[in-house]
């Protein structure tokens, strides 16, 4: 018995067939013939060695294991058939918030305590035209220093990160009434760092611009960026920093302060007054929406410096949020730090506008033939400005003269003082800007952003001191930024405070008349704003609009 488990163990490891020892005695005595032999050898001969056929076998074996591996892991024939559920709103990547904007666009308007941030973009112009480019993760070639990748270098409470990348545009530069107007006048814009004048004095080419919006989670704002300082350090300044949010991700930095689930931090300077309100407090939190679009803006909460010193901004931040904080410690589930916002861009301008404006109830009458009002802004009649200064000495000739010219041309539009006390809030201010204006002439003040609410079609003539004295060309800014129509004129300087005089007030009354006159034919927004390009280039490109087919010649210079 064991012989034979012996010989067939030997049998095996030679590889070739093996016969019984009991069949192996009962049969061959005789010696094997020289042809069996042979043949016997070219058998030896033909086999394959046992190393090559290992070779050759295991990847067929382990290729077969592999396969039933794969198939245990398909779904089941039930599953298939089965309806997959679609991901919510929430758990939709913040990269795709294009795509989010335009499925919201086809639903119907949530109420007011239902309404998200993407609402408010999905309703929004200025997105459509204007919104950044988004960038959530860190690529080759991005600066150490981008959001994305500040985010990806170390593991913090640092949830979303975003590098935001604004396009270009070009401002038409201002009209005058003369090349001596303008050539004052550029003497300080043609210094502007942030932007450069086309060559034939035409338009003011501002480039891309970047900012940076980042989430946090279980941080606390412990007055950090300073609210109400006028520093490199203030949120909106070149060096706001974000290392006060930031802690170890199983850190909990969290104490007895104020707790909320969302925060966003905009503690800009000057905040409670309504110009600095609106220049930079809403520049912060249009940029913001972009990080939290599926957030309920009545859950959202702002922090900032003082309480609102102007009634009317209580009520614009009850367009932006649910609420707001002033000067307070809170901590926040979902903290949002969007300081690093550009002060000049189309859309960071417009959208505090377009929320306005929607909020407001539609008009009574044709605004169209309505608009005929045009608004003298005073520093002296109509309430005192709250910075003294820059006051019109001989603005009584001047409204006279404007008078006069309407009066003699046949004009239909009523020259009159703006007395801001005559509204009572927002929607009656807004309502009337948006409805009857159609010019505004005064001299530089906080007026000029109540401009803010009127249509692009409207017409501003600020008269300014010596730009070699003063020269703040924010309402240039904003009017061209609004696609609206705007003049300068250089008054006279008489005073330290910057008081002026005008030398001809006839020359300011024609600039009025040839504004109203532009105002007469077909207004394009575009001639105030436009996009731009690096590489000049004409092309094609096709529109689908209504399931319509449209190709439109496109131009960038």
């Amino acid at each position: 018995m064991e012989e034979n488990q012996v010989s067939k163990r030997l049998c095996h490891i030679l590889t070739y067939p093996c016969l019984d020892p009991e069949h192996m005695r009962s049969v061959a005595s005789p010696m094997p013939t020289a042809q069996q032999q042979q043949q016997e050898k070219q058998l030896q001969q033909n086999r394959t060695p046992r190393w090559i056929q290992l070779l050759i076998g295991g990847p067929v074996v382990v290729s077969v294991l592999m396969f039933i591996s794969l198939w245990s892991m398909l779904p089941s024939h039930q599953s298939l058939r089965g309806i997959i559920s679609a991901p919510t709103l929430l758990e939709t990547h913040l990269s795709d918030l294009y795509t989010l904007v335009q499925q919201r666009r086809s639903k119907t308007v949530a109420s007011d305590g239902e309404l998200l941030h993407l609402d408010d973009l999905a309703r929004s112009d200025s997105y459509e035209q204007w919104a950044p480019l988004i960038m959530s993760k860190c690529m080759h070639g991005m600066d150490k220093l981008a959001a994305p990748c500040i985010k990806e270098a170390q593991t913090t409470n640092l949830v979303e990160a975003q590098e935001l990348l604004y396009p270009a545009f070009r401002l038409r530069l201002p009209h005058f009434s003369s090349t001596v107007m303008q050539d004052k006048w550029l003497s300080q814009g043609l210094h502007l760092e942030r932007m450069r004048v086309s060559e034939d004095k035409e338009w003011a080419y501002y480039p891309a611009f970047q900012g940076q919006n980042m989430v946090f989670k279980n941080a606390v704002f412990r007055g950090d960026p300073p609210p109400d300082v006028w520093s490199d350090e203030s949120c909106m300044g070149s060096a706001a920093s974000h290392t006060s949010f930031v802690h170890d991700v199983n850190e909990n930095s969290t104490g007895n302060e104020l707790s909320i689930d969302t925060l966003i931090v905009a503690t800009s300077p000057d905040s409670w007054s309504f110009q600095h309100f609106i220049d930079r407090f809403a520049v912060v939190w249009s940029q913001a929406q972009l990080a939290v679009p599926t957030k309920k803006k009545v859950d959202t909460v702002i922090v900032s410096g003082k309480s609102p010193r102007d009634a009317i901004v209580n009520e614009v931040y009850e367009l932006m949020v649910g609420h707001h904080l002033h000067n307070i410690t809170v901590s926040a589930r979902h903290l949002v730090f969007s300081c690093r916002a550009p002060l000049i861009h189309p859309y960071t301008t417009q959208r505090i506008t377009e929320n306005i404006l929607q909020a407001l109830p539609a008009p009574k009458t044709d605004a169209q033939t309505d608009r005929n009002l045009i608004l003298f802004l005073s520093r002296t009649k109509g309430g005192e400005a709250h910075n003294g200064g820059r006051k019109l000495l001989n603005e009584d000739k001047l409204f006279d003269a404007v008078s006069a010219m309407l009066k003699k041309e046949g004009r239909p539009e009523k020259l009159e003082y703006f007395r801001h006390s005559d509204f009572a809030g927002l929607t009656e201010v807004a309502s009337f800007m948006r409805d009857r204006v159609k010019m505004m002439i005064g001299p530089h003040g906080a007026a000029f952003y109540n401009a803010r609410f009127a249509q692009p079609r409207t017409a501003l003539i600020e008269i300014i001191p010596d730009p070699d004295k003063f020269f703040v060309p924010c309402f240039w800014e904003q009017a061209r930024l609004l696609g609206q129509d705007y003049s300068a004129h250089v008054g006279r300087v008489v005073s330290s405070k910057n008081d002026m005089q005008l030398t001809d007030v006839e020359e300011v009354a024609r600039l009025v008349r040839n504004r109203l006159t532009f105002l007469d034919k077909p207004y394009r927004p575009s001639d105030a704003l436009d996009h731009t390009y690096s590489w000049s280039m004409e092309t094609k490109i096709t529109l689908l609009s209504g399931g319509n087919t449209q190709t439109d010649r496109l131009e960038r210079n």
